[in-house]
């Protein structure tokens, strides 16, 4: 009865293709690896918070998790409805759990599923957690259960809801002054579990209009990519955001964790501007004080900001987990990356677009200004100039493989960079006047992420041109080995 083999926890948890690697076999190894650590750490003292969003078998993929911790005697507290992904997190860390489960894979097309691990404090797993699960999970001998109504009855397993001391955690951070607004916003909750968390926080805050989207329970979130990314939220959603002049465009990705804006004139506002313009936001407007974290495939904006504010950023490997820990090493304000997710000192540790998506929409009703003019004075303020770029490139061998063979073998760019910076399973090479070029393995695919940041937008495209040609030839060498 030896699973395992096709179970691996990236950067994000567990993630699979449904009926493939996402099934109830796999789930309930998961599960009993789970309940053989918290019986070897004698940890059976604390419930088990298990949470599930809108993705198609996510309800039965959480029953069927609890099944098995209830059948080795472990309490589970179980949503009675879809949440947003840091609803869980917020909860390990509040009721003092030392688990928490969450049923998600994110923003991954419709076909895949997942699992989220969240340890002590309301952390991501940390790879040495997950690791261990993945080598529990190939011992798996026995998988014991419980059915719902006996658990229920020996009260092992009790539904569970928290929205509103969630909600009024978030609301604690926020200025009160914000209730006198005309602010009209157009959401988009691309049929995910974000409107959860930002309708009723939306009434709670007195926005003038929050008109919602894609509200309705969708597992195939319409047949597109649930991630509010720049070409996910170009179109007609911009369109009706300029034509019905709405002050700004909000989106939400399937389990509520990462933010996507557009401004009033439908032009999209990435990630790092959302991220630089908050940091601002709170250090002049709020009177907070502290550095920030950013991942290493983050904006050199972020670095200007904190400079020009007598602070400092701090950059390390790609996985929020590396931002928490990062924030907590340095006492950061805040931290963030350029996927679309931030968290700020004394909230959860991990991301959260309720959380971000309130202090924007605060930052706009209290600076009185158009996003536009809020983003463009920002860049002008530390003489930002750069253009940011992203691509993807497929592999077709095995990914640590053509990793590997490239940080002995460097690739000769048209340009010389200055020097080299390898972040975990990230290389990054840095050019003079802060310009840079990023390779990432990506966390849940066979694939290379690329990323540059440069003054000449032309000469950006031109080495991620020169960075893929090097790594075909490089995929090539290792194939005929």
């Amino acid at each position: 009865m030896h699973m395992g083999s096709n179970i691996q926890f990236g950067t994000g948890g567990f993630r699979g293709v449904i009926g493939d690697d996402f099934n109830k076999e796999n789930i309930q190894h998961i599960a009993q690896a789970l309940a053989n650590i918290i019986e070897e750490n004698r940890q059976e003292d604390r419930p088990i918070i298990v949470g599930y969003d809108n993705r198609f078998m996510s309800d039965f993929a959480a029953k069927w998790f609890v099944e098995v911790l209830n059948g080795n005697k472990i309490k589970c507290f179980l949503y009675t409805h879809s949440v947003p992904t840091p609803t869980v997190m917020s909860t390990t860390r509040d009721m003092h759990n030392y688990y928490g489960v969450m049923m998600t894979a994110s923003h991954n097309p419709y076909y895949f599923n997942g699992i989220k691990v969240f340890t002590y404090g309301g952390y991501d797993a940390d790879v040495n957690f997950t690791s261990l699960v993945e080598k529990k999970i190939g011992e798996v001998t026995k998988i014991k259960t419980l059915n719902e109504r006996a658990a229920r009855k020996t009260g092992l397993l009790e539904d569970f809801n928290n929205l509103g001391s969630y909600l009024s955690h978030i609301k604690s951070f926020i200025d009160p002054g914000v209730s006198k607004n005309k602010l009209r916003v157009l959401y988009n909750n691309m049929n995910g579990v974000g409107v959860i968390g930002l309708k009723p926080l939306a009434e709670k805050l007195h926005i003038h209009q929050f008109t919602i989207m894609n509200e309705d329970h969708d597992a195939f979130f319409g047949f597109n990519l649930p991630n509010p990314t720049k070409d996910a939220l170009s179109g007609e959603f911009s369109e009706t955001v300029v034509n019905q002049e709405y002050d700004l465009g909000m989106a939400t990705d399937s389990d509520g964790d990462r933010l996507g804006i557009i401004d009033e004139k439908g032009n999209y506002v990435s990630a790092n501007e959302i991220l630089a313009s908050i940091y601002w936001y709170l250090i002049t407007q709020r009177g907070y004080k502290g550095d920030i974290v950013k991942n290493c495939a983050t904006s050199v904006l972020v670095d200007l900001v904190a400079e020009s504010l007598g602070y400092q950023c701090h950059e390390v490997d790609v996985g929020f987990k590396n931002i928490t820990h990062g924030m907590n090493e340095f006492n950061a304000l805040l931290g963030g990356e350029s996927s679309g997710g931030l968290t700020m000192r004394g909230y959860i540790y991990g991301k959260d677009a309720t959380f971000s998506g309130a202090l924007f929409l605060e930052m706009v009703i209290k600076c009185e200004k158009p996003v536009s003019r809020l983003i463009k004075e920002l860049k002008q303020s530390v003489n930002y100039d750069y253009s940011f770029f992203e691509d993807f490139i497929t592999l077709d061998v095995d990914a640590k493989k053509v990793l590997d063979y490239m940080s002995n073998n460097l690739p000769k760019l048209s340009i010389p960079h200055e020097d080299v910076r390898i972040f975990g399973r990230n290389l990054k090479f840095l050019f003079k006047d802060r310009q840079w070029l990023l390779l990432r393995l990506s966390g849940t695919e066979p694939a290379f992420r690329l990323f540059a940041e440069f003054k000449d937008p032309e000469l950006a495209q031109e080495l991620i041109n020169e960075l893929k040609q090097y790594i075909d030839t490089v995929q090539n060498i290792i194939a005929e080995k």
